[in-house]
Parts: C-alpha cells; structure tokens; sequence
C-alpha cells in the first residue's frame, strides 16, 4: 500500500510508463504531483509544521551498540558478512566518534548498519546514552551541562506549544482516548502513565503517546504519526517548487534531471554511487530492510491492482 500510495504521488494513476513517455498529463489525480505547472500550496507558503517535527522524533530507532561486520572476507549466506566486534554508540559520537569511525572507514560503517535491524517505536526503547549527552562549542570544547535528549524532546513539543495527544488526534479528526486501556493493552505502561499523569489522558505528551499507541497489525509506526506522514508526503511534493515548477533540466542540469527520473529507491542510488557495496553485500530488495533478507519475489499482478498482505 505505502509504495501503491508513493507511486501515485509521484506518477498518477496512469504510471510511470505512460509519464515517461508523453510527460504530465492532466491533473494530480492522473499525472502525479511531480511536474505540475506551479506549486499548490494551499495558501500557506512551503514549510514543514511543527507536528511533523513532532511526530519524527524517532530516536528509538537507534541501537545501543553497532555491530561491526568483517568486509575483509567472502560474504556469507544471504550476502551476510561475519560479525567482528561490537562498539557502543556512545564511542561514535563527539569527538571520540570522529577518531572512531575515521578508523572503522566508511564501507565497513555502512555494510554494518545495512546488517543491523534498528529498534522498535515503543515505550522504554529510548537509547540510554542519548539522555546523558556531551554537547561541544563552535571551538570544540565540551560543555559543562549535559543533554538529555528525551526530556528535551517533550519539552521543545510543550515550549513550541504543539498539541497533546489527545487534541492532537482530534486535530487530525481521530477519536481520542478516554482512558488509558484505550492507548494501549500493556498493564506495566498503564500503571506508569497514571503515575505521571493521574488520570487525566488529557495530559498526555503526543511523544509518549506515540510510542504506547497500539499499532496497526503490520504497522513498525502509530496511526496517529501515520496520518501526519501521510499527509507531509503529498505535501512536500506539491508545494515545493523544485517538484513542480522548477522541475526541469535547467534547475536539475541535464544529467541530475535523468538521475532523478530514474531513481526509484535508496537502493538504485546506492547501485549508482557505490556499486561495489550493494552488489557484494546486499542480498535484499529495499536498502532499509535488512541486508541480508531475502529479495521479494516477482509479481506480475501490476501494482495498483494488488491486494494488501496480512
């Protein structure tokens, strides 16, 4: 569904095919957003709100440690290479982390990440070393007072006055939650939320709320940061005017403008920049899968025309 939705952005309904040969045709139902005669902005200038800000505060993606792969031998099954060792995160960042990761090298970096699956977006999966953070000066010096970069992503939602969770989703016309079994089944994250927030849902930060949401069967994300998404994607094609009216050889130059109308994926501009990495080491079909899983299997069904999967 994501990439049926993706491609009807980009392309319309009649598809890529057909853009490619006769150019935009009609509106963005049929021709995509991509290419139209000037932006839609509907009247509100190109910019990105604050909710989306908000709901792409992501750090439970992060790992504790990076698992640090051997490329200096034959892949294994899959195209996976052996593990070498493990280095904290916290070795990685500041000015030790310059030092470390000149030594790891780029290759190695990327083919180790590529391997590794990111954490889950839920409660309690916020990385430890990123709430005691050494932030550093212009010149270089380490400052006295450290981050904590959980509590300051709530407090940067308070301070720029972005909704909590429950007028949020009224925001975005979702029923709210009237009680705490509504946000989630979990009996350990319900106990805490009344600890901190009695029981007043309506006290509730949106980031808190987002990672205790139950999610959709199939869904790594909350239906709530979903819709937003949903809505940013079209939105950032639409207003901006390098997708519209500046989307043409003579702002892209001749060859930037054939990149980008034959990039489908992280995958082809990986394929394009550093072919010696995705084609020894790669073995799946997306670049934000896990390497190593296997590549998805042919389909002739065309894609509009697809059933979604369990």
């Amino acid at each position: 569904m994501l990439l049926a939705g993706m491609r009807a952005n980009w392309y319309g309904l009649l598809g890529k095919k057909f853009k490619d040969t006769f150019g935009h045709v009609g509106g963005s139902s049929l021709g995509g957003l991509v290419g139209l005669r000037k932006p839609v902005n509907h009247g509100v200038p190109y910019s990105l709100t604050e909710e989306f800000t908000s709901v792409y505060r992501l750090h439970q993606l992060l790992p504790d440690s990076i698992h640090l792969r051997n490329i200096n031998v034959a892949p294994g099954p899959n195209k996976s290479p052996p593990l070498l060792e493990e280095v904290p995160m916290p070795d990685l960042i500041g000015h030790k982390g310059e030092k470390t990761l000149s030594q790891i090298g780029f290759t190695r970096q990327f083919v180790s990440m590529g391997h590794q699956a990111c954490g889950a977006l839920e409660l309690w999966n916020y990385p430890s070393w990123l709430r005691d953070l050494v932030a550093q000066d212009v010149d270089g010096k380490d400052r006295p007072d450290h981050v904590d970069l959980a509590a300051l992503e709530i407090y940067r939602d308070r301070e720029r006055k972005v909704a909590r969770y429950n007028q949020f989703r009224r925001a975005l016309l979702l029923i709210p939650i009237s009680k705490w079994e509504d946000l989630t089944e979990d009996k350990n994250a319900i106990e805490v939320l009344k600890d901190v927030y009695g029981d007043d849902v309506e006290e509730l930060d949106l980031m808190v709320g987002l990672m205790a949401e139950k999610k959709i069967k199939g869904f790594a994300i909350s239906e709530t940061a979903f819709i937003v998404f949903l809505l940013m994607a079209t939105r950032r094609l639409e207003a901006d005017r390098f997708f519209t009216s500046d989307f043409n050889e003579e702002t892209y130059t001749k060859k930037g403008f054939e990149w980008v109308n034959t990039t489908e994926s992280l995958k082809d501009v990986l394929d394009r920049h550093y072919p010696e990495i995705s084609k020894k080491w790669m073995n799946s079909t997306s670049a934000f899968s896990v390497w190593d899983s296997p590549p998805n299997a042919p389909n002739p069904i065309p894609l509009y025309l697809r059933f979604p999967s369990s």
